[in-house]
């Protein structure tokens, strides 16, 4: 059986969670490497609108900040930011920001 990957468009660095991250993930039984996946594949979340898909595309092409953003089952919002130069990555609840 053959899955589909999609290829990445750019990379992590280091990745960092805070607390409450970790604790939203745990509890809503998210796996952590699935989002990651997605973001640097260039999935951003269904919660993210055209403009700012837009916005991240063209940080891409920059090697600028991408951000995603992913609800979990208990409506928790978990953000994925990588930073510009893309070192390092962040994984917050949305209201840590």
């Amino acid at each position: 059986m053959s899955s589909y990957q999609r290829p990445i468009k750019f990379h992590l660095g280091v990745v960092h969670l805070t607390p409450a991250a970790v604790e939203a993930l745990i509890r809503n039984e998210e796996e952590l490497m699935h989002l990651l996946k997605r973001h640097r594949e260039g999935d951003y979340g269904a919660e993210m609108c055209y403009d700012d898909r837009v916005v991240n595309e063209e940080s891409i092409k920059r090697g600028g900040r991408v951000l995603s953003s992913y609800t979990l089952k208990d409506k928790t919002v978990i953000w994925i930011i990588t930073a510009a130069g893309w070192t390092e990555s962040t994984v917050m609840v949305r209201e840590e920001y």
